[in-house]
């Protein structure tokens, strides 16, 4: 697998939004991306060129972080032990 990255970036998402943006480009290319954020704090992950398997992970990476979540605000609720 070969990402490319075009500088570090750390994004809190706190509540998102998460959004997919589809279309052509200025050249009437076809692109596809995943946007975390939104205006000035926004991230655009290009998935245009990536195959299928690459979008499959993706799509387990963000089933795992939702099993997190899930562990995480139950232990949460958990009452505190002394």
């Amino acid at each position: 697998m070969s990402a490319s990255l075009y500088g570090p970036i750390v994004l809190d998402l706190k509540d998102g939004p998460v959004s997919v943006r589809m279309g052509l480009d200025s050249e009437g290319r076809p692109f596809a991306r995943l946007i975390l954020g939104e205006g000035s704090q926004q991230v655009a992950i290009s998935v245009t060129n990536c195959d299928l398997a690459t979008l499959a992970d993706l799509r387990s990476a963000a089933a795992e972080l939702a099993d997190w979540g899930q562990r995480a605000n139950r232990l949460a609720s958990l009452p505190e032990v002394a």
